[in-house]
């Protein structure tokens, strides 16, 4: 996690999410942005898709088979980006939004071959009596299908989407809504017929089930890591929409304002009140921390690899291991200055600076951990570069008061071009019992 300056800045990321081609049959039909054409003669025979939930991003499969049961016709069919914006934000302040960020691999097959799609913004709100919310299309991916008098079509559709997120700074302090996403089942409420037949599958890749919330949590089963959903003849409106939450809203305050840039306490869940916060938890996290390695890589022309950089905040300086080999192995040893209760560790995992350097050098697959000298216990490391957000995982239950912490590399995910493994940054969570004096924002 950034410091709460940089984080304003730095985890503003918008998401969006497409969905079936059409319009709306509660809302609106088309906008001045675009107007679907021939969508009302082709039947959706079935969808399944397929949500894969990483911690900044989510990865999206879809496949649909259209029915054409008369004449030849020309469509033109718009998958809708949306966001989703609580009419209740955290503050009395304006929320910061970013621009809705390009997806990254868009792509679209018809029958197994990739065809060409547009990009059109819009400006549009959709809103319902029942909603919290107003739910905007920012922009549609447009696309065109030819189908013959009786045709049966596949079209699939695939993309990397990340979170959207709201974001509200006074000073120092941050707040920050829990990360979503957006997938707009009322978009197919121009097709012909209701969806006769389909199905969508969650995976948690890289983000825990408890931090998840779906907004039709009913309609879900459970599965080994996720969920799924069958449905028959469904005709969704607005209200249908699925909206995927993950983790909760959080407030960010300095622990001093006195130098302390290495403490900040944050509020998660809950809200403010008159009385103060209620409902929810404080925590204090932590980069107080020494650092020392079994080995480190020897400074290059593009700067040091030393263990400290993994306390200082900056993602793009990385701890980089110098043995022979993958680093298997290779451990680092955290001394606290003063016995406390850590109860978590946050880690950026690999070198984040950029993407081709994250893939370039070898990433932590699991470690072998150990508090306090005790026994080990292993600990399994998602293979994703993350530029806001952080991977937590928990120390044991029954771990007291924690004086030192070592993470041993026990795997790793190879780097395409070095040997080297690196880790970015590392945070201290330390629950807090009671919640801190916390100074005003000036």
């Amino acid at each position: 996690m950034m410091s709460p300056r940089l984080f304003a800045v730095l985890c503003l990321t918008p998401g969006c999410l497409f969905a079936n081609g059409g319009g709306y049959n509660t809302g609106v039909a088309s906008t001045a942005a675009f107007q679907p054409i021939g969508v009302d003669q082709v039947e959706m025979v079935s969808e399944r898709l397929e949500i894969d939930l990483h911690i900044e991003y989510a990865d999206i499969r879809i496949e649909y088979v259209f029915h054409n049961p008369g004449k030849r016709v020309k469509v033109e069919a718009g998958f809708p980006a949306a966001i989703d914006v609580p009419a209740t934000i955290i503050s009395d302040e304006e929320p910061s939004l970013l621009p809705t960020p390009g997806l990254s691999g868009f792509q679209v097959k018809i029958d197994g071959k990739e065809i060409r799609h547009e990009v059109r913004g819009d400006e549009l709100t959709l809103k319902s009596p029942s909603f919290f919310f107003s739910r905007k299309v920012t922009s549609w991916h447009i696309v065109n299908l030819s189908f013959s008098e009786g045709a049966t079509r596949t079209v699939q559709v695939s993309y990397r989407n990340p979170y959207h997120c709201q974001v509200v700074t006074v000073s120092e302090d941050a707040s920050h809504s829990a990360r979503s996403l957006t997938y707009l089942f009322s978009a197919a409420g121009l097709w012909a017929e209701p969806i006769r037949q389909g199905t969508v599958i969650l995976k948690c890749a890289g983000v825990e089930r408890s931090e998840v919330t779906l907004s039709h949590p009913k309609r879900f089963v459970p599965s080994e890591n996720g969920w799924t959903w069958d449905f028959h003849d469904f005709e969704p409106t607005l209200e249908d929409d699925l909206v995927v939450t993950l983790g909760r809203k959080e407030s960010h305050y300095p622990y001093s304002w006195d130098g302390g840039r290495g403490l900040y306490y944050r509020a998660v869940g809950g809200k403010w009140s008159e009385r103060g916060f209620e409902g929810g938890e404080w925590e204090l996290r932590s980069r107080v921390c020494e650092a020392q390695a079994s080995s480190t890589l020897p400074q290059d022309e593009g700067g040091n690899y030393e263990a400290a950089n993994l306390f200082d905040g900056d993602r793009d300086k990385p701890w980089v291991e110098g043995a022979t080999g993958s680093g298997v192995g290779e451990s680092v040893l955290l001394t606290l200055d003063k016995p406390a209760k850590v109860r978590r560790i946050g880690i950026v995992n690999g070198f984040a600076r950029s993407e081709e350097l994250y893939r370039a050098n070898g990433r932590v697959s699991s470690f072998r951990v150990s508090v306090n000298g005790g026994g080990e216990f292993g600990v399994t490391i998602p293979d994703e570069r993350l530029e806001r957000e952080m991977f937590y995982f928990d120390l044991p239950a029954d771990s007291g008061l924690v004086k030192t912490i070592q993470l041993k590399i026990d795997s790793v995910y190879p780097g395409g071009q070095f040997d080297d493994t690196a880790i970015s940054e590392l945070e201290l969570v330390i629950p807090l019992d009671k919640p801190p004096r916390i100074q005003p924002a000036r």
